[in-house]
């Protein structure tokens, strides 16, 4: 704020300030005390400011400043200390100006956990609205110009496929709520939706489940787009695009705009599904009402970014382009999930929770474990990077039963 305008402020808060007192100065009430009395129980809009509440006292020291040095002096002081902190100094100052050096392009917000995590602020101490004032009163993150983009499509279905997340509603699971996350994939040529769900988090496991119903039903990108979260980072999705021949890039860290045509659709789900939605008792009634949306609205609606129907785009399309279907076998191969495990000496090994019974040949060595990670009951013992044996859970009751072999008796009970 320029000086002209940091006076204009001072100015119109002083007027407010002559307003309450004026009435007493003027000698248009009777009882001052009461007067004073009466205003301090009200909530009054203060320009610059907004809703505030004073006490007795300092509207009797309003008046006291206003009949000793005049309106001048009911005029709020100027800090001397304008563009500093008096919490952020020395030592803090400091891990500040060099988190936003080392990470120029993350938010304030992320700063401030970061200095907490590495012990330079104690939670409660210094708050997060704090941090970002330092930062912009001292110009340490500069508003750099907007990077020029050029728009671009990609010629046909399945070159390049968009996926990203969605913070939802908060609906009910068992006793509590728990918020949503709908993860989505998007075909960038026909701006169909080729997989999305929600779920009660967002971690890779659920955004391979999309992935793969995706693949089930249009096929083989290309390519796979998407950000650094960690939901796109993990390992087990770079080696599943790597056995599919998916080429996997990620966008720069904070470039959303690099992802505008999910974020688009992200922004039509808020305004004309979730706005309009009754919030159903369970995650499965709102995957089906946001199933039939997809099918009955979206996909059949003219999308103003290609001037057509995406289910028309897309049906158009994929006439005239080859499309790579996988097996069920090979999309289970690409997303394999391998554990390793100890067998112990009763043939068993222990996987979350659950115990599993292996041949007995693997008795006391490690073997490698491997499942689809959308079905996590199909167990298999590779070896050699092929599968040997499934294995079996564990039944107790069935493991009670005797052999079927003759009764032995001894010579005694014989006689």
């Amino acid at each position: 704020m320029d000086n002209m305008d940091e006076d204009k402020k001072r100015t119109a808060i002083a007027l407010f300030r002559y307003a309450l007192i004026a009435p007493v100065i003027q000698q248009n009430v009777s009882k001052q005390a009461e007067y004073f009395r009466g205003l301090s129980e009200k909530t009054h809009e203060v320009p610059y400011i907004g809703p505030r509440r004073f006490k007795f006292g300092t509207l009797k020291l309003w008046l006291k400043q206003y009949r000793r040095h005049g309106f001048e002096a009911l005029k709020p002081k100027s800090r001397q200390d304008k563009g500093e902190s008096r919490k952020i100094t020395g030592e803090l100052a400091v891990a500040i100006q060099e988190a936003v050096k080392q990470y120029p392009f993350t938010s304030c917000a992320a700063i401030h956990r970061r200095l907490i995590a590495e012990g330079h602020i104690d939670i409660g101490t210094v708050a997060e609205g704090t941090v970002r004032n330092y930062i912009k009163g001292n110009n340490l993150k500069q508003n750099n110009p907007p990077e020029p983009r050029k728009k671009f499509e990609h010629e046909h279905v399945n070159d390049l496929w968009i996926g990203d997340c969605l913070h939802g509603p908060y609906i009910q699971n068992g006793r509590k709520k728990h918020k949503v996350y709908l993860i989505a994939v998007i075909d960038d040529h026909s701006r169909m939706v080729v997989g999305a769900r929600f779920f009660f988090q967002e971690n890779s496991i659920f955004l391979e489940l999309v992935i793969k119903e995706a693949l089930r039903t249009f096929g083989v990108p290309k390519a796979f787009y998407c950000d650094n979260g960690s939901l796109f980072v993990s390992s087990h999705l770079q080696l599943a695009c790597a056995r599919l021949g998916i080429a996997l890039i990620h966008s720069r860290p904070y470039d959303s705009p690099s992802r505008g045509k999910i974020e688009r659709f992200f922004r039509t789900v808020r305004q004309k599904f979730l706005s309009m939605l009754t919030l159903p008792d369970n995650l499965d009634d709102l995957n089906e009402a946001f199933a039939l949306w997809l099918q009955d609205e979206y996909h059949y609606h003219i999308h103003y970014g290609i001037n057509t129907r995406p289910i028309d785009r897309f049906m158009d399309d994929i006439k005239t382009i080859s499309v790579k279907r996988p097996t069920e076998e090979e999309l289970d191969r690409a997303f394999e999930i391998t554990l390793y495990r100890h067998v112990k000496n009763d043939s068993t090994v222990s996987i979350s929770g659950v115990l599993y019974e292996c041949p007995t040949e693997f008795i006391g060595k490690k073997i490698e474990i491997r499942h689809p990670s959308d079905k996590p009951q199909e167990l298999f013992i590779y070896v050699q990077d092929k599968p040997v044996a499934k294995l079996r859970r564990l039944d107790l009751l069935e493991n009670a039963r005797p052999p079927h072999l003759g009764i032995r008796f001894t010579e005694e009970e014989q006689s």
